[in-house]
């Protein structure tokens, strides 16, 4: 009996034209889905009648707290959003769409004027909460923009206008003529 010894260390042709095949499969399939996925979202985001507007409107706000409204919250929490390229790619789009409305929705910083002092004073209370308990800026987000993560005397300078302007509406509040 002879024995016949076969050598399956090194692929034949058979394998080496699966494997570019396979190759070949999966670059088209990730091409066809990032062309699907930028037609699914090809529309731009919307444009918001409060984009220029300024943050914070009608507050007293200082300048080095505005910063940091302006360096850490805008892309969530007003109508400035910067949208970066990959929000314009489905999936990942609709996560960062979803994830500005449910922010905006909490508290919009364009709008601000629009709210009355009892709205503001709370949100001020919610502002200083999130902050201190190191909820805002989202872990999520820090990943992508570790430049939002706020330092010490930023969340320090933010909670303590967050106190003075609640102060500051309460006693305007109280000066208002009765009607």
């Amino acid at each position: 009996m002879s024995k016949t010894v076969t050598n399956h260390s090194f692929p034949g042709p058979t394998r080496l034209k699966r494997g570019v095949g396979a190759r070949f499969t999966v670059s088209s399939l990730l091409l066809a889905w990032l062309l699907a996925s930028v037609l699914v979202h090809r529309l731009p985001h919307e444009a918001l009648d409060r984009a220029g507007a300024p943050l914070l409107l009608g507050a007293d706000i200082p300048p080095s707290v505005a910063d940091v409204f302006a360096r850490a919250c805008i892309n969530c929490h007003s109508e400035k959003t910067r949208w970066p390229w990959y929000s314009h790619v489905a999936p990942v789009s609709w996560l960062i769409e979803n994830d500005v409305k449910r922010g905006r929705e909490h508290l919009n910083l364009s709008r601000w004027e629009s709210l009355d002092a009892t709205k503001q004073r709370l949100l001020l209370t919610a502002i200083a909460t999130v902050i201190e308990n190191r909820e805002m800026p989202l872990h999520r987000y820090l990943v992508f923009y570790p430049e939002v993560k706020l330092s010490t005397d930023d969340s320090v300078r933010v909670i303590e206008w967050t106190q003075a302007e609640r102060r500051r509406l309460r006693f305007s509040g109280s000066r208002l003529p009765a009607k």
